[in-house]
């Protein structure tokens, strides 16, 4: 009990140290100095915290890995990597110098009060202040004047050349002129995948990314010259993400539908299909139609946010649509009974029937729908242009077929 009083004082001590800075930031009201003063601000409670626990106050192993996220986080408002990286470290160089501050302070009189938790409480919000000002250094940033920058960074211990070193990096920032010049100058490439849908992209037992989608990303970095690096979306969020710029390049099994064609390109179709059902194999002779499928008492199983969920809402009148939020295991509800049927894509119908034994396809040699599936990319020309040169021709030699066929067997040794 008095470790937990201890805590939660801890956590009090940081908010009334930061509340100020903090709300205004949290409302969006803040220009991006006052966000980068108030990142500053929570130098004092750091150094009060590695000064009780004894910790140095340079890190570098932690530096880098801060710069190294901040680079990466950056791509996605089109910053470049060497203005992330100079602002990040003229940053990181400034916070140093308020906590030797404050250390050399405390060797006449040491701090009072409970030190606040560096990691449960101050390091949430030092990583959401940083991408705070990421999204700020994205945006116009409008006329930046050194003396408005100054007045708003008055942090105590703060030094005037650290102050000039900060604003002088902020003045440089630059942004990428289109994507395809960013994944060409960064060496990076960011594949956005939902690691749910088999056997395009879903986790294996150990963890690992699986699938045919994971494997052309792979091959597509190399491709490129670019260091792969994976951003994890989902279905209801897919085109959230994609239009926010989180991602580069969608590779999830994603069909290709008017909406998402208005928001970006598609490369040329690597897998047609359709949606059919998949049930309890007890129960396939009772689903063999749709007309069988909408009727009242019948209970469809769908994970919400995709074409599964578009399809259910217009196809069906009469049956219940059970709506279940987690893609990763829907097919284990529906085996547990909390479903009559599932209506998905052919190929993950093929595969699940493959890998369940007690899950049979209702309608075998019929599809509902028919349906293609791309990759999904901005709209940048010579992007979509690269990607093809990759993908079309694994579609004109067999190759990706192999790939595909590979993918279905091994997805469906998969369990879960």
């Amino acid at each position: 009990m008095k470790r937990l009083v201890m805590k939660l004082q801890g956590y009090l001590i940081t908010l009334l140290m930061v509340a100020t800075p903090i709300v205004g930031v949290a409302n969006g009201q803040n220009d991006i100095e006052e966000t980068i003063a108030a990142r500053l601000a929570l130098m004092k409670p750091v150094a009060h915290s590695k000064w009780v626990t004894g910790r140095a106050i340079e890190d570098t192993d932690r530096e880098k890995v801060v710069i190294a996220q901040a680079v990466i986080s950056g791509l996605q408002y089109g910053i470049t990597t060497d203005s992330t990286t100079t602002f990040f470290e003229a940053q990181i160089e400034a916070a140093k110098a308020i906590q030797r501050y404050w250390f050399n302070i405390w060797e006449d009189e040491p701090p009072k009060g409970l030190a606040p938790d560096l990691a449960a409480a101050i390091r949430p919000q030092l990583l959401e202040l940083g991408d705070q000002i990421l999204s700020q250094l994205g945006a116009d940033k409008g006329s930046l004047q050194f003396a408005r920058f100054q007045k708003a960074t008055q942090i105590k211990g703060l030094p005037l050349a650290h102050q000039q070193a900060l604003f002088q990096a902020l003045e440089e920032i630059e942004r990428y002129p289109s994507r395809w010049h960013q994944i060409q100058e960064s060496r990076i490439l960011r594949v956005g995948t939902t690691l749910d849908y088999a056997p395009f992209s879903y986790l294996s037992e150990g963890g690992e990314r699986e699938g045919l989608d994971i494997v052309l990303a792979t091959q597509l970095a190399e491709f490129l010259d670019a260091r792969l690096v994976w951003v994890r979306t989902s279905w209801p969020t897919l085109m959230e993400d994609f239009v926010s710029g989180a991602f580069d390049i969608g590779m999830s099994g994603i069909s290709i539908i008017p909406s998402r064609a208005r928001e970006g390109f598609f490369t040329t179709a690597y897998h047609e299909g359709g949606k059919t059902p998949i049930t309890h194999c007890n129960l396939k002779s009772r689903f063999a139609s749709l007309d069988a499928i909408d009727r009242a008492g019948v209970r469809v199983i769908v994970n919400p946010g995709g074409t599964n969920e578009r399809y259910l809402n217009t196809a069906l009148k009469a049956a219940t649509i059970v709506r279940h939020p987690d893609n990763e295991t829907i097919f284990e509800a529906l085996r547990a009974g909390k479903a009559d049927l599932m209506i998905t894509d052919a190929i993950e119908v093929l595969v699940m029937a493959k890998r369940y034994d007690d899950l049979c396809p209702s309608m075998p040699s019929s599809l509902l729908t028919q349906q293609y599936k791309g990759w999904l990319l901005p709209k940048d020309p010579t992007l979509l242009n690269r990607a093809e040169q990759f993908l079309n021709p694994l579609i004109e030699s067999g190759e990706l077929d192999r790939l595909k066929a590979s993918a279905i067997e091994r997805a469906a040794q998969t369990a879960h």
